[in-house]
C-alpha cells in the first residue's frame, strides 16, 4: 500500500510515537479505505474544543481589522456555542451521515455527562475571551494586514530531502521588524512536542527569508484557556536542533517502510501496543479489538468498543 509522497509533520511524528499501528492506519490505510478514513476523522471532546477555537479565531482574523466592543465579542462567543457547537453535537449524535462531523464519544458510546459538556463549553468561552483581550491580537492588528505573513496556511519546506509540512496559526511582522509566530493552544499545558512545533515554524521562517537572522524571530505559545503566553526568542542552535529532530524522526518512520522510495507500507511492520489507557481512547480501537475477537482473546473490555 502506498501514499502519494512521504512527508513529515509534528502530528505525524506524534502518531508514530504513540502507536505504530495507529500511525499505519492514519497515514497509509486511511488513504485506501473510506471506513478507516472516517475513523481517522473522529474528534474527541478536547480536540473538538480546540478546533472550534482555532476556526473561530481564523474566521475573525480574516474578516476583521479591529477588536469589537465587549458586547459584540460576547455575542460572537454565544453564537459559536449555541449555533456552531450545537449543530456539531446534533450531527454527531445522529450519526446518519458518514461524511458529517462525528465525535469519538458518540462513535464508541462513551458517556458524556452534563459536567463534561459544561467543562468543554467553558474552555471554548475562556479561550475566545482571552484571545480578544490578548496583547498578541492587539499587536497583530496594529501591525496591519499587509504585515501578516501567514494565517492558517499550509506550508512546506525540505529537511534532509524530506518534505516537512506545517500550518502556522498566525505569523506577522511587528512594528519593530521582528517576526512573531503564534500558536493558539486550548490545553492546560505544553504538549509533548510544542517546542519542536514552534521551532519548526521558526526554521521555515528563516529558510524562506522572512528574517536576516534567527534572532529576528519570536515564537509564542498562547495558552488561551489559562491566559498564559509563552514568548521566546530564537537562536541558531534552536534551528539546528529542530532540523536534527525532524531528520531523525523522518528516518525512524521510513525505516519501517517496505519500500521507502515508493512510500509503501505493510500492516505487519507496524505493531500494536499493549497500553489500555491509550487503546481505549484510540479512534481505531475497533480495528485492533473487534468485539468478538476481543472476547475470544480475553482482551480487557476497556480495549474493546462499547
Amino acid at each position: 500500500m502506498s501514499s502519494p509522497e512521504f512527508s513529515w509533520s509534528i502530528s505525524r511524528h506524534d502518531a508514530f510515537q504513540r502507536c505504530r499501528r495507529r500511525y499505519y492506519y492514519s497515514y497509509y490505510a486511511a488513504a485506501e479505505d473510506p471506513e478507516i478514513y472516517r475513523l481517522k476523522k473522529l474528534s474527541a471532546l478536547p480536540m473538538w474544543a480546540g478546533n472550534v477555537v482555532h476556526e473561530t479565531i481564523e474566521g475573525f482574523l480574516r474578516e476583521h481589522d479591529t477588536i469589537p466592543e465587549p458586547e459584540l465579542q460576547e455575542a460572537l462567543i454565544r453564537d459559536v456555542i449555541h449555533t456552531r457547537m450545537l449543530a456539531d453535537w446534533r450531527a454527531s449524535e445522529a450519526g446518519d451521515d458518514p461524511a458529517a462531523f462525528r465525535l469519538f464519544e458518540h462513535e464508541y458510546e462513551v458517556s458524556v455527562d452534563r459536567d463534561d459538556k459544561k467543562l468543554l463549553v467553558g474552555i471554548v468561552m475562556r479561550s475566545l475571551r482571552s484571545f480578544f483581550r490578548s496583547d498578541t491580537l492587539k499587536q497583530a492588528l496594529d501591525a496591519g494586514r499587509d504585515n501578516w505573513l501567514t494565517l492558517e496556511d499550509l506550508a512546506e519546506f525540505h529537511v534532509g530531502g524530506v518534505p516537512a509540512r506545517l500550518r502556522m496559526d498566525l505569523a506577522f511582522r511587528s512594528r519593530d521588524g521582528r517576526v512573531v509566530i503564534v500558536d493558539w493552544k486550548t490545553g492546560r499545558g505544553e504538549g509533548r512536542f510544542s517546542e519542536v512545533q514552534v521551532a519548526g515554524y521558526a526554521l521555515y521562517a528563516a529558510e524562506h527569508g522572512w528574517v536576516d537572522s534567527p534572532e529576528g524571530i519570536e515564537t509564542e505559545l498562547a495558552y488561551l484557556a489559562q491566559r498564559r503566553y509563552v514568548r521566546r526568542g530564537v537562536k541558531p542552535s534552536g534551528l539546528k536542533s529542530a532540523r536534527s529532530f525532524i531528520e531523525k524522526s523522518a528516518a525512524r518512520m521510513r525505516e519501517l517502510l517496505r519500500d521507502p522510495e515508493q512510500n509503501q507500507a505493510r500492516i505487519e511492520d507496524f505493531p500494536m501496543i499493549d497500553r489500555p489507557s491509550v487503546c481505549r481512547r484510540c479512534n481505531f480501537r475497533r480495528l485492533c479489538f473487534p468485539p468478538r475477537a476481543a472476547r475470544l482473546a480475553g482482551v480487557d473490555a476497556a480495549h474493546a468498543p462499547a
